[in-house]
């Protein structure tokens, strides 16, 4: 037996042998190693082990059967021979056999039911002793000996009676409800989380043959995020620059187009480490995919991903001058590696911080990724109770867990809120708060800035207004924001005379979304189109500058948002049409309507007519800085009411995240954050009835990330009707129609 022996096993379907596999995944491991935020004495002590498991996790792969199943498609699970080589022949620590097991599936769950993500205990026993009878000529010590010899990896093999299935204490440790019981040591279950999550990473950048590639975290330079335009600097606003001397973790209050992103990125120039992973949350996928540009191109596009939802569009987009197969696996490696250890930076919504401190799928690389981590939280909304509260509860958590560093941000964030972030997460010290200074000119432009005139038009909806939407379309571009993504339908069929209209709501698909989202970023402001139709998901998404903006009724904090998208840089002067006034700065009409177009039963009522009240006393009035921030107190003057005071103390108080040190199961994730989060408002991905047929069709022509983009997300009421796709896991909803550019409507209403 000599190395044309093992020549012959192929590890993976493009024809790769298992021996270069393996070598690319050691390779992967070693490099990992010296850019995590590891101190030299864990990296000294991880070295060997990882090499181990990623020189034994795919061993497996010499079995007939997976070498068969290429061909019949029948589902082997080549670890768990992996596996039985290292409990039969040598003597490897328990978490290095874990990690072997489970690099591709989690534990047996609680539940009897088989589940495709995880293990189950026929694969232990009854399948395990069927795969040995089955090819028994190679399931060998020698064999074995013979691999680790051509690894060149000393171990001693060891001479025992063969188990013809996984012993039982290791079944045991597999298995969710008995693995406390069968590893009592809580170090020792948190260090086979931690060596199962190097194995994959790994082995995943071993797969997407990144080995070599692996980014490392350079530590910005002043002039690396320094203001610039042509290659001239401008200097930093005061607070800013105080950011950069900022050594602790802190909260800055600061208006919309503020510089906040260059704030942060002081505050991350004056807290990096060596390795330490940076992370920008944000509320949307769509601000996350403009920020990781932002990003991108202070830190570098190959050491920064986007980690969200919909990270495989992204960079199936971001690739777009690659060709077919190469482009789909270029999108895939970069998706897959995003949620893993690759990538330094990550632009992610707040959802993925949260799904960590419920230990949903993936949370065991926050046990090295989050070390030592700083972590930006880029607009948090208040009256998002559950939220705000599980966000706290999750901060204080991780700060204490991993040492991880936090920088808040807010342009809304209410007194009361701030007062109990300081008191809460800084011990009362109110020097963690960093707002613009009006002793300095520079922050004291911002804060004197004007840049909106407020008209409040009380009793009535945007439509009564549609002929001075059409007037001020003569000359200007104008922004209308709906709370709800069937009264931007409703106006979009009112203005669908107008050839330059475009939507951006969540009732598109990610075809139709990525295609608005360009033409309204256009490199040229003249292509964009005049008149833009959208949902709160532009409140915080792209760079928007609009003339002219119309808006129903909203929560102060998200009115305050959507204000931003519309004279952003306060250098427009735009006279009111309907109005006589006299204006003393540069400002833009902003016309506010009472009641909305269709139903928002996801807003609390009471925070409507606080928000409404409290503006309606400004006007007719040109809107400074300060009256926004005082809208925002005065809304929540009392602080929350009963009912979101208790959906916050209800996130504050979270057993499962109070409990995430201690009930601690090694290789099993949870789903609970879904169901969580949504409080009742559960979304699913549906495929509209009337593009079935495009849908095949994109598949026949293997353009899945195509086909997968048609799918767009409803609320699971809404799809009254549903069936189960032929050959994929897609949901049909053939009571819903898809109307390009426009979104999903229900048929008939």
């Amino acid at each position: 037996m000599n190395a044309d022996f093992y020549r012959q096993f192929i590890a993976k379907e493009d024809g790769t042998t298992l021996q270069e596999h393996t070598h690319r995944v050691r390779t992967a491991g070693a490099n990992l190693l010296v850019r995590l935020p590891l101190t030299p004495e864990e990296r000294n002590w991880l070295a060997p082990k990882l090499d181990n498991c990623c020189v034994l996790h795919d061993l497996g792969k010499i079995h007939l059967a997976f070498r068969n199943s290429f061909v019949t498609r029948l589902p082997f699970r080549h670890e768990i021979i992996s596996l039985w080589f290292c409990e039969n022949f040598l003597q490897l620590p328990l978490d290095e056999r874990f990690a072997i097991a489970t690099h591709h599936k989690s534990v047996i769950p609680h539940q009897k039911i088989n589940i495709s993500s995880a293990l189950n205990i026929d694969q232990l026993k009854r399948d395990m002793q069927y795969h040995y009878h089955s090819n028994a000529e190679i399931l060998t010590a020698d064999v074995l000996k013979q691999w680790l010899e051509l690894m060149e990896l000393p171990m001693e093999i060891k001479t025992a009676e063969i188990s013809l299935v996984i012993p039982r204490e290791m079944r045991r440790t597999l298995q969710f409800n008995d693995q406390p019981n069968a590893v009592p040591d809580l170090k020792m279950r948190r260090q086979m989380s931690m060596m199962r999550a190097l194995l994959m990473a790994a082995d995943h950048i071993g797969s997407a043959r990144l080995e070599e590639h692996i980014p490392t975290y350079t530590p910005i330079r002043i002039q690396d995020f320094q203001p610039q335009r042509n290659g001239v600097y401008f200097p930093f606003r005061q607070f800013q620059q105080r950011l950069q001397n900022t050594f602790t973790d802190a909260i800055v209050h600061a208006p919309t187009a503020s510089g906040k992103t260059v704030a942060a990125q002081s505050w991350v120039y004056a807290n990096q480490t060596t390795h330490a992973r940076v992370f920008n949350l944000l509320p949307t996928t769509a601000s996350c995919n403009a920020a990781a540009l932002q990003w991108q191109r202070v830190f570098g596009k190959e050491k920064v991903t986007v980690l969200h939802s919909r990270t495989y569009s992204f960079y199936y987009e971001q690739l777009e001058t690659e060709n077919g197969a190469d482009r789909r696996q270029a999108a895939w490696s970069a998706s897959t590696l995003s949620a893993e250890l690759f990538y330094p930076v990550k632009v992610a919504t707040l959802h993925q911080l949260l799904m960590t401190a419920f230990k949903d799928k993936g949370w065991e690389f926050a046990l090295i990724d989050y070390r030592n981590a700083l972590f930006v939280i880029d607009e948090f909304h208040t009256y998002d109770a559950l939220t705000m509260g599980l966000m706290i509860a999750t901060v204080k958590l991780f700060r204490r867990v991993f040492n991880a560093r936090f920088l808040f941000m807010s342009a809304t964030i209410p007194a009361f809120m701030m007062n109990f972030m300081v008191k809460e997460l800084f011990d009362g010290n109110e020097d963690c708060i960093v707002r613009p200074d009006p002793a300095f000119e520079s922050d004291r432009q911002i804060l004197n800035r004007k840049r909106h005139q407020l008209y409040c038009r009380p009793g009535t909806t945007i439509l009564s207004d549609i002929p001075l939407i059409r007037e001020y379309l003569r000359s200007h571009t104008v922004l209308l924001i709906l709370n709800t993504v069937k009264a931007a339908q409703d106006l979009y069929e009112v203005f669908s005379d107008i050839a330059t209209v475009q939507m951006l709501h969540g009732g598109l698909h990610e075809a139709d979304r990525i295609d608005s989202e360009k033409k309204i970023s256009h490199p040229d402001p003249a292509q964009r189109p005049r008149l833009l139709i959208a949902t709160q998901a532009v409140e915080v998404s792209l760079q928007l500058d609009y003339d002219i903006l119309f808006t129903e009724n909203a929560p102060a904090e998200d009115l305050i948002q959507r204000l931003g998208r519309a004279n952003r840089e306060g250098e427009k002067t735009i006279h009111p049409i309907d109005y006589m006034t006299r204006l003393k700065h540069r400002t833009v009409p902003v016309y506010l309507y009472e009641h909305s177009i269709r139903k928002t039963p996801f807003y609390d009522s009471t925070v409507l007519a606080d928000a409404w009240k409290t503006l309606y006393n400004l006007d007719t009035q040109e809107l400074s800085e300060e009256d926004l921030v005082e809208v925002c107190n005065t809304v929540y003057s009392n602080g929350y009411n009963p009912i979101q005071q208790a959906d916050f103390e209800q996130g504050l108080n979270s057993t499962v995240i109070r409990d995430f040190e201690t009930q601690w199961v090694a290789g099993h994730h949870y789903d609970w954050i879904k169901s969580f989060i949504q409080n009742g408002h559960q979304k699913i991905e549906v495929l509209c009835g009337n593009l079935l047929e495009l849908f095949n069709q994109k598949r026949l022509e293997k353009r899945f990330v195509e086909a997968n983009q048609l799918l767009v997300s409803v609320y699971f009421y809404e799809a009254k009707k549903q069936v189960m796709h032929d050959d994929t896991a897609v949901i049909i909803a053939p009571d819903l129609e898809y109307v390009e550019g426009v979104g999903y409507k229900v048929r008939g209403a």
